[in-house]
């Protein structure tokens, strides 16, 4: 069992993001607005990972890049100590 697997194990999912990825290796993520975007901020955010599912075959067919959906785990860091580093940036 590697450790990435134990890892994930701990992490909760909160949602899923469908991603692109093209033979150059460059990944982009799907947002039904305004198509395939460079930022996965800007990407379509499924709470349902049927729904996800759903898009990203919908979306594969007829494209050679590969489509996949990928998981969103819930940001564990502290907020405040964003807030404190942004502070001691503009100090």
């Amino acid at each position: 069992m590697s450790d990435d697997i134990i890892s994930d194990e701990n992490e909760v999912i909160v949602g899923y993001l469908v991603q692109r990825e093209d033979e150059d290796g460059d990944v982009t993520f799907w947002d039904p607005r305004n198509e395939w975007q460079e930022d996965p901020n800007e990407g379509k955010f499924y709470e349902s990972e049927d729904e996800a599912n759903a898009d990203a075959k919908a979306l594969q067919e007829g494209d050679s890049a590969t489509i996949t959906v990928e998981l969103v785990y819930e940001d564990d860091e502290d907020p405040e100590e964003d807030t404190e580093e942004g502070a001691e940036d503009k100090a």
